[in-house]
């Protein structure tokens, strides 16, 4: 049990840490080409802790990774989630790697992740069903265009759900 805080708190540091206000410079600093989206949006105050050439949605996307594990870890401490304690990191209008992965399909699996993501975060229901469901929106569209974390992703699934 006391591993389970240890992560938790080491996670929600890493993120702390991933999105802050303050932008030390111009390569650090995270832009989106749709600057409506920022609304209901995290990336706005992401930086990049990784690498200075680490695109903006590649950054949201390892931020959404460190989130979804520090879920899976409150889940299994049969921690039921709050609304608004976890927010979707919307990287679908950041600034991807390679812009060839900006296709309908991955605006349609986007729009998925992030239907399944909010369903995700309200409390009640079958939350083990519902986060395989996250990932499982993950593991389509990086099975089809970014296939390099899809071993990390499916770690993350609860193998036994129970309701």
């Amino acid at each position: 049990m006391h591993r389970v805080i240890v992560l938790c708190i080491v996670t929600l540091f890493v993120l702390a840490a991933a999105c802050t206000s303050e932008h030390k410079g111009e390569g650090e600093k995270t832009s989106l080409a749709d600057s409506s989206s920022m609304e209901n949006d995290s990336m706005s105050s992401c930086t990049n802790p990784y690498s200075d050439n680490m695109k903006p949605m590649a950054v949201g996307m390892r931020a959404m990774y460190e989130q979804m594990v520090a879920i899976r870890a409150q889940i299994e401490r049969g921690d039921e989630l709050q609304t608004g304690q976890f927010k979707m990191v919307d990287f679908i209008y950041a600034e991807p790697t390679d812009s060839s992965v900006l296709t309908d399909q991955f605006f349609m699996r986007a729009g998925q992740f992030k239907r399944r993501f909010n369903e995700l975060v309200q409390p009640g229901g079958n939350v083990m069903g519902r986060f395989n469901l996250v990932l499982d929106a993950c593991i389509q569209c990086h099975t089809e265009n970014c296939p390099g974390p899809l071993k990390k992703i499916k770690k993350l699934k609860f193998d036994h759900i129970t309701s």
